[in-house]
């Protein structure tokens, strides 16, 4: 059984959804839906994360399943004339495969240091309210600006997802996040003109983009009649409504609610048959807040506190 085929068995064993899977991950859906579609296996940086999310060793995920049964005998894991001597009574394929094994442990150990360091670090989940709306939690306050926000660390922040794109899960719709959003989203018209609240709640927005994307609904279309839009909206803007949460302290920093907002999701059509995400505009606090100790795990339906 191939590794992509061996995910889907567990996502079935799971219960899992795909975009469960990816939410865990950080893996975008549509690359998961690829490797079923495509019939290729995840890159070796992907197979940590993914054995993590589904409770899996690599060694189940890489090798077949006899392999798997005599590798964990505890003799042959203490000594390692055994796993020596054991290695020879496997055929060239399955040495090939458990050789890559630890190769690709070794790749990925080093992958998670370099990542350890620079990649993005995210405390974000989906949560649905008791009308069936899913909202994205935000659980870290990533500006904290006491004043007014620091959009330049906004903009350096959103770099970062360049070149990802991620799928609406009610339309299917492939969003890609191009190279003009970092400067958008931190210096366009709308976001010169909110403050306070707003401000910041646009500025924390940022670190839940991928989900906030994931769980848009409300697709509605209008042509594009800018000049200056020409070629990166030539086939016109799409606006999503999307929702996320972000936590309030009180004066001893424990987490006293959360506030909740509405946002619309700017996506241009480009002339390269693309949808790529412009900007997060339209952010409303709603009436409603999410009282802290009634907030339930993902999926489940958790209570309003109105004020």
């Amino acid at each position: 059984m191939n590794i992509y085929e061996k995910i889907f068995a567990r996502l079935e064993e799971l219960h899992m959804s795909q975009i469960e899977l990816s939410r865990r991950t950080g893996i975008a859906t549509s690359t998961i839906s690829d490797w079923r579609k495509k019939k290729i296996n995840p890159q070796a940086d992907k197979l940590v994360s993914i054995c993590k999310a589904l409770d899996m060793s690599l060694a189940e995920l890489l090798c077949d399943e006899e392999v798997v049964e005599r590798t964990i005998e505890p003799d042959f894991m203490v000594d390692g004339q055994n796993i020596i001597e054991l290695l020879r009574t496997f055929d060239f394929e399955t040495k090939r495969r458990i050789l890559r094994y630890f190769e690709l442990i070794e790749i990925c150990r080093e992958i998670n240091r370099e990542n350890s360091s620079q990649k993005i670090k995210r405390n974000v989940s989906v949560i649905q309210d008791i009308d069936g709306n899913n909202i994205v939690m935000i659980n870290d306050i990533q500006f904290r600006g006491k004043r007014s926000v620091d959009w330049k660390d906004v903009r350096e922040y959103l770099k970062e997802y360049v070149g990802e794109f991620y799928t609406i899960a009610a339309t299917g719709d492939v969003i890609f996040i191009g190279s003009d959003l970092p400067k958008e989203y931190s210096g366009s018209k709308y976001t010169n003109s909110i403050k306070g609240t707003n401000a910041k709640a646009k500025a924390n927005a940022a670190t839940g983009i991928p989900e906030m994307i994931e769980i848009a609904v409300g697709k509605h279309f209008r042509e594009n009649h800018e000049d200056k839009h020409k070629r990166d909206a030539k086939n016109g803007w799409y606006r999503y409504d999307s929702r996320f949460a972000l936590p309030v302290y009180d004066d001893k920093g424990e987490l006293e609610r959360y506030n909740v907002f509405h946002a619309s999701m700017l996506i241009r059509h480009s002339n390269d048959g693309k949808l790529y995400l412009y900007d997060v505009i339209d952010i409303k606090k709603k009436r409603a807040t999410l009282s802290a100790n009634k907030r339930l795990p993902d999926k489940k339906p958790i209570s309003f506190m109105e004020v």
